[in-house]
């Protein structure tokens, strides 16, 4: 499933796309994309086989501002391009049919824009994704 997302978010032209957390130093391109899990909100109910496993992720998108003479535009256009790969042409939005083990994929919450600090050279959007999916004893996740 996280092959499946990645290879969804490639389909965003012109951003690297990466799994792993966001740090700075990884990321030079102009954009780039990282598929992260988000530590606060995990939650499974296990006793029953297979079981109910909701998985939160974070996409964490970004813009070089060094490179960029609109930042604003071009990260808003990134986040909007982000959900296009996701979404466009799917008749309901919470079952894409390019995720067909997913019982439910949304956006938990608004996506969040983060300007950087005076030292920090990114802009950054972070748009959270709630999965739910029922996963059998001993599955693993690719």
């Amino acid at each position: 499933m996280i092959q499946t997302l990645l290879d969804r978010l490639k389909l965003v032209d012109g951003a690297t796309v990466r799994e792993g957390f966001y740090t700075q130093g990884l990321a030079k391109e102009s954009q780039f994309i990282f598929l992260q899990p988000y530590t606060d909100l995990f939650g499974a109910k296990n006793g029953i086989n297979p079981y109910r496993d909701e998985l939160n992720l974070q996409v964490v998108a970004g813009i070089n501002l060094s490179k960029s003479t609109t930042p604003t535009a071009e990260l808003i256009n990134l986040v909007r391009d982000i959900r296009d790969a996701f979404f466009e042409g799917e008749r309901t939005a919470e079952r894409p049919s390019w995720l067909p083990q997913v019982i439910s994929f949304k956006e938990a919450e608004p996506c969040k824009y983060i300007m950087p600090e005076a030292h920090e050279k990114h802009g950054l959007a972070v748009i959270t994704l709630t999965l739910v999916q029922t996963v059998k004893f001993g599955e693993k996740t690719t």
